[in-house]
C-alpha cells in the first residue's frame, strides 16, 4: 500500500526532529558520506578532463596522421646518425597504401621580435601541404604557397597566440618581424588550433605560438638543389584513420629501406590516445577504490548511529506501536532518517567535489570537467548508501515488540 503525502510529511518531520537532537553526532556520521561523494565527483572530473585534453591533443595531431621523428644524436659507433630527408615524404606518399599527403618539417626555437618586443618561440619550416595535414585554419591572410617555397621568400604565417604577444590588438598582416637575424613579412594569422598545447605533450607543436615559414627558406636550400636535405619530422596523412596502426608499420618499413632503425621513431596519434586512456583507467581504478572505501566507512558510520538511535529510542518505538503505528511506519521513519543523512551528505559532497576539482585545475594545472553524469552518480550513490546501510537498523527497529519496548529502560 503506497504512502500518501501526509504520511511522508510526518515521517520527514519526525526524522528531522530526531536528527536535530544530536547535531554534532549526526554531522560527524555524515562526514564520511561527504568525503566519499566528493572523491567520486573529483575523480570523475579529473578523468573527464583528462579524456577531453587527450582527445584535444590527439585531434591537434590528427587521428589520420602518422609522424616520423628523427632521433638525431650519435649511433653505437660514435658517429652522427643520419637524419630523415625531405625526399622521404614523397617516397612515403608513393609507397604507403592510402597515403594522401606528405609534409617534411624542420623545427627550430629562435628569437622572434617586432619593434621593441622580442621572445623565443618555435619556428616551423614546412611545405604548403602541412596546412592540410594538420588542418590549420587561417583567420586572416593566407598560408604559405608553392611560389613562396620555390623563391625562398621570407614570409611567415603566425599562430594566434604569437600574433597577440607581438602585435596586441593590431593587425599583423603586412608587418615585418625578425626571426633570428632575418626579416620576414607576415602574410597570415592562424585561427586558434586545438588545445593550448606545450611541447612535450601529445601535440608537441604549440601551433598557437609558432611561426610557419617555407622550409627551404629556413634551411637555405630549395628541394630542387638539395632533395636530401635533413628534416626533423615527416608527417603523412592517410585516407583510412582506422588502419593507422597497420599503416604506421608500413611507413616504418618504407623508411627502413634508406634509414637505420635507430635513426627515427614512428608516432601514431591513435596509439597515443589509446595509451592515455589506459593510463587514465588505471588512475580511475585507484582513486575509485579510495572513494569506495570512504563511502564504505561513511555507510558504516550511518549504520552505527542508526543502531544507537534505535537503542536510545526503544521506549519511543514502543509508545508509537502501542498508539497504532505499523511496522512499516517504524521502518520508513528510520529509513528516511538514514536517507536524510546520506542524501544531505551527498549534496554537500557534490559541492565539495566541484570545489576540489576547481582547486585541482587552479593549483595543479590539471584539466578537469564536472559533468552532469558525475553529479547524477554522486546523488545516486548517496541514495544507495542510505538504503543499504539504513535498511538493517530500520528493520531492527520495526521488529521490536510493543510490550518489550515499553518495558525498556
Amino acid at each position: 500500500m503506497p504512502f500518501n503525502r501526509a504520511e511522508l510529511s510526518e515521517y520527514l518531520r519526525i526524522a528531522v526532529e530526531a536528527l536535530g537532537r544530536y547535531r554534532l553526532r549526526t554531522a560527524l556520521s555524515v562526514t564520511g558520506v561527504v568525503l566519499g561523494v566528493a572523491a567520486v565527483i573529483a575523480m570523475m572530473s579529473v578523468s573527464e578532463g583528462a579524456a577531453r585534453e587527450a582527445l584535444a591533443q590527439v585531434d591537434a595531431l590528427g587521428l589520420d596522421n602518422l609522424v616520423a621523428q628523427s632521433t638525431g644524436g650519435l649511433n653505437a659507433r660514435g658517429t652522427m646518425k643520419r637524419s630523415l630527408a625531405a625526399i622521404d615524404a614523397g617516397r612515403a606518399v608513393a609507397l604507403v597504401p592510402s597515403a594522401r599527403l606528405g609534409a617534411p618539417v624542420v623545427s627550430r626555437y629562435l628569437r622572434i621580435g617586432h619593434a621593441e618586443k622580442a621572445l623565443t618561440a618555435q619556428v616551423l619550416g614546412v611545405t604548403p601541404a602541412f596546412q592540410q595535414v594538420l588542418r590549420l585554419a587561417v583567420a586572416r591572410g593566407r598560408f604559405l604557397s608553392d611560389p613562396d617555397e620555390a623563391s625562398l621568400a621570407r614570409v611567415t604565417a603566425i599562430g594566434a597566440g604569437l600574433a597577440r604577444e607581438l602585435f596586441g590588438y593590431r593587425d599583423p598582416l603586412g608587418e615585418t618581424i625578425t626571426i633570428a637575424a632575418d626579416h620576414y613579412r607576415v602574410i597570415g594569422v592562424l585561427g586558434e588550433h586545438g588545445a593550448n598545447l606545450e611541447p612535450g605533450s601529445l601535440g608537441w607543436h604549440h601551433v598557437n605560438r609558432a611561426a610557419f615559414v617555407p622550409l627551404p627558406t629556413l634551411t637555405g636550400h630549395t628541394f630542387a638543389v638539395a632533395p636530401n636535405q635533413p628534416v626533423d619530422e615527416l608527417w603523412l596523412q592517410v585516407g583510412d584513420g582506422e588502419q593507422s596502426e597497420a599503416l604506421g608499420e608500413v611507413f616504418r618499413r618504407v623508411l627502413l629501406q634508406t634509414r637505420n632503425p635507430d635513426e627515427f621513431t614512428i608516432v601514431v596519434p591513435r596509439e597515443l590516445l589509446a595509451q592515455r586512456y589506459r593510463t587514465q583507467r588505471t588512475f580511475s581504478v585507484v582513486v575509485g577504490s579510495v572513494a569506495a572505501l570512504a563511502l564504505l566507512i561513511g555507510g558504516i558510520g550511518i549504520m552505527n548511529i542508526m543502531l544507537t538511535s534505535v537503542v536510545e529510542r526503544t521506549r519511543e518505538i514502543g509508545v508509537r506501536r502501542t498508539a497504532g503505528a505499523r511496522r512499516r511506519d517504524v521502518t520508513m521513519q528510520f529509513l528516511i532518517e538514514a536517507l536524510l543523512m546520506t542524501v544531505g551528505g551527498g549534496l554537500v559532497g557534490i559541492v565539495v567535489g566541484a570545489v576540489v576539482s576547481a582547486g585541482i585545475s587552479a593549483y595543479a594545472g590539471w584539466s578537469t570537467h564536472v559533468s552532469a553524469a558525475a553529479v547524477a552518480l554522486g546523488f545516486v550513490v548517496s541514495v544507495v548508501v542510505g538504503v543499504v546501510f539504513g535498511s538493517y537498523p530500520a528493520m531492527k527497529a520495526a521488529a521490536l515488540e510493543p510490550v518489550d519496548a515499553m518495558r525498556y529502560e
